[in-house]
């Protein structure tokens, strides 16, 4: 079974061979009108004629070939918005579970009368607890556990900010004047 990418890169060189056919045949076409304007003396407007329909077959070609990978890119950037989100899914839960792990120590470690400040810890907040605790920067297993989980919440912030571009990039594909709106995939864009 191929690959997406690789049925991608055929079904590119298949438009691409078909162009080139079609490029030729239209050439053809043009040496043909070339040849009966030259020997019927009617150069004029017949090559005229010829010529601007062989520009609005160029114009027709790259416009289909513009609006096809538009199509693509809205397909691949659908795909893409799935990946971040169980990306940043996955960094959530780890998250909340080096969290839960945090609190835990703490609790143990501290009076019972203060567990239930620690039942309530978020990951964006871990600083605060080894600012306002400093003993804790004492223990490597703290320091080390409140890095990764510093490291997961940047990782989360980094999927949101792609997220945002790419529903940015695909409400562009779905407003954009140039691109054939009835050529456009029915790709669900998120609102948030």
């Amino acid at each position: 079974m191929l690959s997406s990418r690789a049925k991608g890169v055929i079904m590119f060189f298949v438009v691409l061979v078909s162009l080139f056919i079609l490029l030729a045949g239209v050439g053809v076409l043009m040496q043909l009108l070339y040849e009966y304007a030259a020997i019927s003396n009617k150069g004029g407007w017949l090559n005229f004629v010829g010529f601007m329909l062989f520009f609005a077959f160029i114009l027709l070609v790259s416009g289909t070939v513009f609006n096809l990978n538009t199509y693509s890119e809205q397909i691949g950037k659908s795909v893409e918005l799935d990946k971040i989100n169980s990306f940043e899914q996955t960094y959530q839960v780890r998250s909340d579970n080096l969290t839960k792990e945090f609190a835990h120590y703490l609790a143990g470690v501290y009076p019972d009368h203060e567990k239930d400040i620690f039942s309530k810890i978020e990951p964006g907040k871990l600083d605060v607890y080894l600012v306002k605790y400093p003993e804790l920067q004492a223990s490597k297993t703290i320091v080390e556990l409140v890095q990764q989980v510093r490291s997961l919440q940047d990782d989360i912030y980094k999927q949101r900010l792609e997220r945002a571009q790419t529903i940015r990039d695909m409400r562009y594909n779905v407003r954009s004047p140039w691109v054939l709106q009835w050529m456009m995939p029915n790709v669900a864009i998120p609102e948030k």
